[in-house]
């Protein structure tokens, strides 16, 4: 029965080259029992091993066991101190050599979580062809794999395989530095283009609110205007009322030793009845008195005023109606004051907003992104062409391989 492998190791890999491609290296399995209580063995490593490295074609390295190829696992690479890396199984485990693509999204994609650090793991897939459970007085009970067959090293952020990461041994800085900066471009125009929404839907709500507040305006002042025609009517029935009430009579009254004494008089102030006639209220009872009476009004003239408490009341309650009448208007026109600058104060915003040109300001910002993209693409090509004129012919590995490690620090002092 075939049986799908993943192992992968924690320990941090090397990043054995950053000048020109990204070259990675670390362990990609060792023999200890993993997350999934797998333990691989070292014969079984071999042997995968062996058949894995056998075609170039097929050294498969994926990305989070997905289809999608973002490297190849390379024999060796020597780094620019002299050291060898190989890709091997040694006393510790399958030690793999890996070189990044950088034809593909996907790859540089890869190789910028790389070097943030947020990829650091290996893993490994396969099929398990031969394993059976075992038991150990630490380990406890775990499954042996010494047969599998090896489709795969893939780089994830975390493995089944606690020990297995790897670290950069080489990485193009001049291409992380121009990534950085696209990414920082691309960020700032999301901004933008965030902020340019959120006014567009901000002016839209204010669009929608002034709307309700002018249908409501609208409402209350057909309302204000109803309840100013009631009170003028209502004031010109009081006064209409008040004039007939003052043209049918007029007393004056006088009080003393129980008697009192009154008097008629028709609307033009004249006596009713004849000018001589004096009656006196005796007791509840009509009687005639030789005593003077007072006149307010003579031939039509002004001679006295008339100041009892009925009069007076009157006359306050028009001075009171009066007031309160100026009191409601200054404070009714306060009021619509305030309601229309604050009305205009929102007008004003608006029409600030709706003539905020952020079509602009995006032209301004894609003409300047345009101008970045063309300086980093002339600043990248500078970089390679600045490599290439200081290219160093290099020996072949099998030159190397016969030379002493004196000759070879020699050779690379004069690099």
């Amino acid at each position: 029965m075939s049986i799908s492998v993943m192992a992968t190791r924690n320990d941090e890999f090397n990043i054995l080259k950053s000048n020109d491609d990204l070259m990675i290296g670390g362990y990609a399995s060792i023999e200890i029992v993993d997350k999934q209580n797998d333990l691989i063995t070292l014969k079984a490593l071999q042997e995968s091993v062996k058949k894995f490295m056998g075609d170039s074609k097929f050294r498969n390295v994926m990305t989070n066991h997905s289809n999608v190829q973002v490297g190849e696992v390379v024999d060796s690479y020597r780094d620019k101190t002299g050291k060898l890396w190989k890709s091997e199984v040694d006393d510790v485990g399958f030690f793999v050599v890996i070189k990044l693509r950088d034809d593909i999204e996907k790859a540089k994609e890869v190789g910028r979580n790389i070097r943030k650090g947020s990829l650091r793991s290996f893993s490994i897939g396969g099929q398990a062809l031969q394993k059976v459970k075992k038991s150990h007085n630490e380990l406890g009970e775990y499954n042996e794999i010494s047969k599998l067959e090896l489709h795969e090293v893939t780089i994830c952020e975390k493995g089944i395989n606690p020990e297995a990461k790897f670290d950069i041994l080489k990485q193009d800085i001049g291409s992380e530095k121009m990534s950085e900066k696209l990414e920082k471009a691309l960020s700032e125009l999301d901004t933008l283009l965030e902020e340019v929404n959120m006014l567009r839907k901000e002016e839209e709500d204010d669009e929608q609110m002034m709307e309700r507040a002018s249908m409501t305006e609208t409402a209350e002042m057909a309302d204000a205007k109803d309840e100013e025609m009631e009170s003028f009517e209502m004031a010109d029935d009081e006064e209409e009322e008040d004039t007939k009430m003052a043209e049918m009579s007029e007393y004056s009254s006088y009080e003393g030793a129980d008697k009192a004494y009154l008097r008629t008089l028709d609307g033009a102030g004249n006596q009713i009845g004849e000018p001589a006639d004096r009656i006196v209220i005796n007791n509840g009872k009509p009687t005639s008195s030789d005593m003077p009476v007072v006149k307010a009004f003579s031939n039509n003239e002004f001679d006295s005023l008339d100041l009892s408490n009925s009069n007076i009341e009157k006359a306050y309650a028009a001075f009171r109606e009066e007031q309160l009448e100026a009191l409601a208007y200054d404070n009714l026109r306060k009021s619509f004051e305030t309601r229309f600058n604050s009305e205009r104060a929102n007008r004003e915003n608006i029409l600030a907003k709706s003539q905020y040109d952020a079509a602009s300001e995006i032209s301004s910002l894609k003409e300047e992104f345009t101008q970045l993209r063309k300086s980093l693409t002339a600043e990248k090509d500078s970089i390679i062409k600045a490599q290439k004129e200081a290219t160093v012919t290099l020996p072949s590995l099998d030159d190397l391989a016969e030379m002493d490690w004196s000759d070879i620090h020699k050779m690379v002092n004069n690099i």
